[in-house]
């Protein structure tokens, strides 16, 4: 019959909510290995041949987040005296807004940084609804109030004696997100993240300093 394959209003508020996604935040040091980590989760995940579109895993960086200089910021920046490492250099109410906008499943533009200026360009880069989010940054367990949207929380090290075991870790959580993608959306809306959304998983993986 026509009418039981009507889209009404109620139908489609639950899929949406169907579309939460599972976020994970992926902190450390400068150069730890974060970008790197996350990378290679969508590689073996195999989202990087897929259309930004259609990916079941997005990424995201601390790095575009960082607040427009003023002047005088810049004045500093120029002669190496400004620091990038402080959490006051991140616009957090930005972040904040953005993983929002994340959880209820809608489009983000995310800001492009430019680091000659210390300032945002005017483009922007388009990030779609996704099953799982990954944010890297080197400051993202920080503010409580950030950390605690996480699901999911990974701190990354770059200390030669654990590359074998954060290989290993690596793929761990490639399994638990592939186990996420695969267990069925219905299950987060029933209840899964009750079970999974305290969940922290930290391979043992640290440094200092900030993120590229």
């Amino acid at each position: 019959m026509a009418g039981d394959s009507e889209t009404k209003p109620g139908d489609q508020a639950e899929n949406e909510t169907i579309r939460q996604p599972f976020l994970i935040g992926v902190a450390g040091g400068t150069a730890s290995g974060k970008s790197s980590v996350c990378s290679k989760i969508m590689e073996l995940l195999g989202q990087n041949e897929i259309d930004h579109h259609q990916r079941q895993v997005a990424i995201l960086s601390q790095d575009s987040f960082y607040r427009v200089l003023t002047a005088e910021q810049k004045a500093k920046a120029v002669k190496g005296q400004f620091n990038f490492d402080h959490p006051d250099a991140f616009d957090n109410d930005l972040i904040m807004a953005t993983l929002w906008d994340i959880k209820e499943g809608k489009t983000v533009h995310i800001p492009v940084y430019d680091f000659v200026s210390h300032s945002r360009k005017e483009e922007t880069v388009v990030v779609y609804p996704a099953d799982v989010v990954l944010f890297e940054g080197i400051l993202m367990f920080y503010s409580q109030e950030i950390r605690d949207l996480f699901q999911m929380k990974l701190f990354v090290d770059t200390d030669a004696d654990t590359r074998l075991s954060r290989r290993v870790a690596i793929n761990l959580i490639v399994q638990h997100i592939q186990d996420i993608l695969n267990g069925g959306l219905t299950k987060r809306v029933n209840g899964w993240f009750n079970s999974y959304g305290t969940t922290k998983k930290q391979p043992n993986t640290e440094s200092s300093s900030r993120p590229h």
